[in-house]
């Protein structure tokens, strides 16, 4: 459903909001005194830095949205104060894109599929990109299906994945969907297709046929 959608989306932003900070140096290992949450005004700009304020007010907030399926706030502007709180800090980049989809999806739009990718920015000469790690990290936006879904492919033919057995386990490939890029969407496909033809069971085969064919189209392959 699409609230759910929604869901998954804030909870797949709140960790990559969260391994941003961390990859920054930027991540507080000690807790703030409790007098700084008072009166820490927009933003926590009284008490606190904006970093700060994005990992113990921003994030319990999303996580206990997430949590308790509660109303997501209208009007966000954490981008705009981000732009302006790190003006000319090139570092703060990732964040500042992180924190705009986070705008956009507090303002409707339902997965993060929906939310359009900002241009990409290049880093400086003597800052070279980091290169593509082989682990088994999903990140919003990744270009690169996990290992393990190759072999969760290949189990989907076999009988013991029934009914709602197999329902559960393409709940899983759906959830990467709506965190990976769309460029996936081939690949995975092609997977889907070999393992309906490897499926003795015709009513196993048609469903991995339906689901390849949804991959392919850019839709999704479950409900919820």
């Amino acid at each position: 459903m699409m609230g759910e959608d929604r869901y998954a989306a804030a909870a797949a932003l709140a960790d990559m909001l969260e391994a941003e900070l961390k990859r920054l140096g930027r991540w507080s290992l000690e807790p703030l005194p409790r007098e700084a949450f008072e009166d820490m005004g927009a933003f926590g700009t009284n008490t606190m830095a904006f970093e700060q304020w994005i990992q113990f007010v921003l994030l319990e907030r999303i996580r206990e949205i997430v949590r308790e399926r509660g109303a997501f706030p209208g009007g966000s502007q954490l981008s705009v104060h981000a732009v302006r709180e790190f003006d000319g800090d090139f570092a703060a980049e990732r964040l500042i894109q992180i924190l705009r989809k986070i705008d956009l999806l507090a303002g409707g739009v339902p997965r993060l599929d929906d939310i359009p990718e900002p241009e990409p920015i290049a880093a400086p000469a003597s800052e070279p990109a980091p290169a593509e790690t082989d682990d088994e990290t999903i990140s919003l936006g990744g270009t690169k299906l996990p290992k393990v879904a190759y072999t969760m492919a290949d189990l989907l033919p076999r009988p013991h994945y029934e009914g709602q057995d197999i329902e559960e386990q393409l709940q899983t490939f759906q959830m990467w969907l709506d965190i990976l890029a769309p460029v996936v969407r081939p690949e995975l496909s092609t997977l889907f297709t070999k393992a309906a033809a490897a499926a003795t069971d015709s009513a196993r085969r048609e469903r991995l046929e339906r689901a390849a064919r949804d991959i392919a189209a850019g839709g999704r392959i479950t409900a919820s």
